[in-house]
């Protein structure tokens, strides 16, 4: 992707770390490509921005135990089960075509297109301590990296579904980024581009995109189940007896296990 820089210390070719353009460091280039997920640099900063950030476990409500133990198995089943249960319940917008990954595009009244991710998605992107973002407007191939999701585990990397112009992000996610994870399909949009419309043809309709996400629920439960059955820990029965008890699938795997499940959603097929 191309660096629209005009800061003459940047030699021409080298790509800007997403943390330089974020402010949070004065000079820094990438020698990574955007792989932001084993940049050791980044997994540094992003331990530095977890420690002031607020737990998104407290925010969900917590299962009723009435008092009985309950295996930790029982336990992450039970939370999972429900979140699935949520995302499947979910129509999805037919005013807008969708990828075979976690996309849609949508086109607007002045004929550009908006794009942003899908409920699924922005289900597991929480909690959200902040959002990168690359320039506007410039010039993107298919799978380059545009935006960068600050996890409390870390970085994941959104990569375009379609080749296109980004002519401005959305500036409400600079100032929430959480709006994305709350709002997908409507003010948590991520960027508006101009296309042309060859390079829409590998997008799906809505009864499309409806059945692949029931696949993609389907492929995430299981990761999930499969994941905690390989980390689980071996406390047994547990018993709930003042303690703070783990209520959400981020708690229970913790922060560098969960950003890696996610990021393997992240690029499902697209």
């Amino acid at each position: 992707m191309k660096n629209l820089s005009t800061n003459s210390v940047i030699p021409e070719g080298e790509l800007r770390c997403v943390w330089m353009d974020a402010g949070v460091t004065g000079f820094k280039l990438c020698d990574q490509e955007f792989r932001c997920e084993t940049c050791a640099f980044n997994m540094h900063v992003a331990q530095q921005t977890k420690e002031n950030s607020t737990s998104y476990a407290q925010q969900e409500t917590p299962l009723s135990t009435d008092g009985r133990a309950m295996t930790a198995d029982a336990l992450f089943n039970n939370i999972l089960k429900r979140r699935i249960d949520t995302l499947r319940s979910i129509n999805i917008p037919q005013d807008r075509i969708y990828s075979r990954g976690q996309y849609w595009i949508q086109q607007n009244a002045a004929g550009n297109y908006r794009v942003g991710i899908n409920h699924i998605l922005a289900n597991f992107f929480q909690p959200i301590l902040s959002i990168v973002i690359s320039k506007a407007p410039t010039n993107i191939h298919r799978h380059d990296p545009f935006c960068w999701i600050i996890l409390p585990g870390g970085t994941i990397t959104l990569r375009s579904p379609i080749e296109a112009t980004i002519t401005r992000f959305n500036p409400a996610l600079q100032q929430k980024p959480n709006l994305l994870s709350a709002s997908p399909f409507d003010d948590g949009w991520i960027m508006e581009i101009t296309a042309k419309s060859k390079g829409l043809v590998n997008l799906t309709s809505v009864t499309d995109s409806q059945r692949l996400a029931k696949r993609t629920l389907h492929n995430v439960e299981h990761i999930l189940k499969q994941t905690f059955r390989h980390f689980q820990p071996s406390a047994g029965t547990t018993l709930f007896d003042g303690g703070v008890s783990l209520s959400t699938i981020e708690s229970i795997l913790g922060p560098t296990i969960y950003r890696e499940v996610v990021n393997r959603i992240t690029h499902f097929p697209s």
